[in-house]
């Protein structure tokens, strides 16, 4: 039987390899691209769901102060050597996106690749944002997308994706449910331990969420959405959108 792991423990070992062909260099700059375009000047952020922190030391890099939080200590241990390697001072730190106390305030926070869609209800979605809110300063800006049903279902649903590599292997997955709107991934991993191959499996559960959905649940936790946009572009997000970004405001309080 193998292993079952936590979501991204092991993943982590193979994750960064995995995933070339995500472009943090421009998720980076289309978060820049967010700030000149609302006037905002933020200098300390908090990188929701960081992983390896790709996109962490890149933001740290265009002199902003970096916080990361990720729940995966595997992905988190990477993090810290990618920061130190590039003599980068980013504070990481193990914590759930559903519930964390930094007990810091940040100017803007940022979640992104999809890291929203683990919430798997709107009373998740809720506790997300409520507690993202009370790491804003006031008037602060939220960050962050969602996959689409559309991206699922027209290039995960029933697909299997594998893959073969000196040190390790991994079968990944993919089945979608329509009536509860949540993608179920199974990642299987051979990871070489020595002479010999040692099997982990993690399984990863997703969930849907129409832009409208999204809107509500902002305003019930004290934002006001600046814009709802195809990924990488200022376009209105449409149909035929494979992620939306989603910017919304702290609402200032008297």
């Amino acid at each position: 039987m193998p292993e079952l792991t936590h979501p991204y423990e092991k993943f982590a070992y193979a994750y960064d390899q995995m995933m070339t062909n995500v472009d943090y260099v421009r998720w980076a700059n289309y978060i820049d691209a967010i700030f000149r375009k609302c006037a905002f000047l933020p200098r300390k952020i908090l990188d929701l769901a960081c992983g390896t922190g790709a996109l962490t030391t890149l933001l740290a890099r265009q002199n902003y102060e970096m916080w990361g939080i990720d729940r995966a200590e595997g992905m988190l241990a990477i993090a810290r050597r990618k920061a130190e390697q590039q003599e980068l001072k980013i504070q990481f730190r193990r914590g759930d996106m559903l519930g964390f106390n930094l007990r810091q305030r940040f100017d803007a926070v940022v979640c992104t690749y999809d890291s929203i869609n683990y919430a798997l209800s709107e009373e998740q979605l809720l506790n997300v944002f409520t507690c993202v809110s009370d790491h804003l300063k006031p008037s602060g800006l939220f960050i962050f997308d969602v996959t689409t049903e559309r991206n699922i279902t027209q290039h995960f649903h029933s697909q299997t994706f594998a893959e073969n590599k000196e040190n390790y292997s991994y079968i990944w997955k993919n089945m979608y449910s329509y009536r509860d709107k949540m993608c179920h991934t199974t990642l299987t991993f051979f990871i070489r331990e020595g002479e010999f191959f040692r099997r982990f499996e993690e399984v990863h559960v997703q969930k849907m969420f129409e832009v409208n959905t999204v809107k509500k649940i902002l305003g019930d936790s004290g934002y006001k959405m600046l814009g709802a946009y195809d990924m990488f572009t200022f376009n209105r997000w449409n149909r035929h959108s494979d992620r939306i970004n989603f910017t919304a405001q702290k609402i200032e309080t008297t």
